[in-house]
């Protein structure tokens, strides 16, 4: 087994749009246009995760304000918050690769992108299909969430979502 994880550029975004229909519900799905404002503004942070030459995941994760969220599926404000964490706000894979260590090395790579940056925690959105996994790996929910804030995060990602934390 090679794994190879290497920057998301946007000659990506047709593959990680297809990785993104098989791993995520509609409603949590975000579009060519959205993934290249993304890239656009954050891209050197972002990663596609390659296993034996064939892509089958990728990271999104930038700099961000700790105990907020963007907005799913649309383009980033032009004044973004002025970033205290590393936000981690898409990790996807194939169904054939879950289990394979792929998750787990595209997170590392996170960390380790964070950590160069000067920051010492992760957040996240953990939506209702994935919490499980989130928690798994050390994240926590986010106790310092106001209830407006936890309104505005279902209302946005969906029942069960929770923003949660961990320490790099």
């Amino acid at each position: 087994m090679t794994l190879k994880i290497v920057p998301m550029t946007a000659a990506h975004i047709n593959e990680v749009v297809q990785i993104q229909a098989e791993a995520f519900t509609p409603d949590l799905r975000e579009t060519p246009e959205v993934f290249a404002n993304r890239i656009a503004r954050f891209g050197e942070f972002f990663r596609v995760a390659y296993l034996n030459g064939r892509m089958v995941g990728y990271v999104v994760a930038f700099p961000w304000k700790f105990g907020d969220a963007p907005v799913n599926n649309q383009e980033f404000p032009e004044e973004l918050p002025e970033p205290d964490c590393f936000f981690i706000h898409d990790i996807a894979l194939l169904p054939d690769a879950r289990g394979s260590g792929v998750a787990r090395a595209l997170l590392e790579d996170a960390y380790q992108t964070a950590l160069k940056l000067g920051f010492d925690a992760a957040s996240l959105v953990a939506v209702s299909q994935s919490g499980n996994y989130w928690d798994r790996v050390g994240f926590v929910p986010n106790a310092h969430v106001t209830e407006t804030k936890r309104a505005y995060i279902l209302d946005i990602y969906g029942p069960g979502a929770r923003l949660m934390a961990r320490p790099i």
